[in-house]
């Protein structure tokens, strides 16, 4: 018995509240939308609004339109794809699960703990960095891979990120939504709050010692 490594560990206070906030951080992106395309045009003086979730493409409710079929509709004239669901979207939410289970996890279990913290920090940063990397290559893609037999003649182009691009007659604003916020609040948050929580717990026990030291008594000679 003696041998035998231990498995669980009692966990590290701001490393735990640290998972913790990330955590629901994260988990909180999943029913948010990541990123926000609009498009406007005298046709649609109200625009066309498309909301891109994790796992979904969703049209704007407040909008009398019905967003997607109509910009599907307008990209088939200049030869763009339809918009639907790609692979990586049937990924996203047992990945976010994952993370999380991983994060929490992370907390009680004794293993090497840089190694192990490291491996989380870097999970967090990935699940921004590969929604971000994915976003682009789909937005270059649906721009550039343009049907030659399309009705209306367009050259390649590639929409933004975040910002605005003009196409023909169209207006086209594009934005991140709450949810990818989240998703960058939970890396910084299992990123810098422990170092924050540990900064801010060693800074009494400084102050204790310091004034303790300044009450001691002086030596007679």
């Amino acid at each position: 018995m003696g041998g035998r490594k231990k498995v669980l560990q009692k966990p590290e206070g701001p490393w735990l509240l640290a998972v913790a906030v990330a955590t629901a951080l994260i988990l909180g992106s999943i029913p948010l939308p990541l990123w926000r395309m609009k498009l406007i045009a005298p046709q649609y003086p109200k625009g066309l609004v498309m909301y891109a979730y994790g796992y979904k493409f969703a049209d704007n409710p407040k909008t009398p339109y019905n967003d997607i079929n109509e910009i599907n509709t307008l990209n088939h004239y200049i030869g763009m794809k339809p918009i639907e669901p790609v692979k990586e979207m049937k990924a996203f939410l047992p990945g976010i699960a994952a993370l999380a289970a991983f994060a929490l996890v992370s907390a009680f279990i004794a293993w090497p703990k840089t190694l192990v913290r490291l491996l989380v920090v870097g999970a967090f940063w990935f699940a921004v960095l590969f929604f971000l990397a994915d976003l682009q290559y789909w937005l270059y893609r649906y721009g550039h891979d343009l049907d030659p037999s399309a009705a209306i003649k367009t050259a390649p182009f590639t929409p933004r990120l975040m910002g605005a691009l003009q196409v023909w007659n169209f207006k086209v604003y594009t934005a991140f939504e709450p949810g990818f916020y989240l998703m960058v609040g939970a890396a910084l948050a299992v990123t810098f709050l422990p170092l924050v929580v540990r900064w801010l717990l060693s800074e009494p026990v400084a102050k204790r010692t310091v004034q303790g030291e300044e009450r001691l008594p002086t030596p007679r000679r």
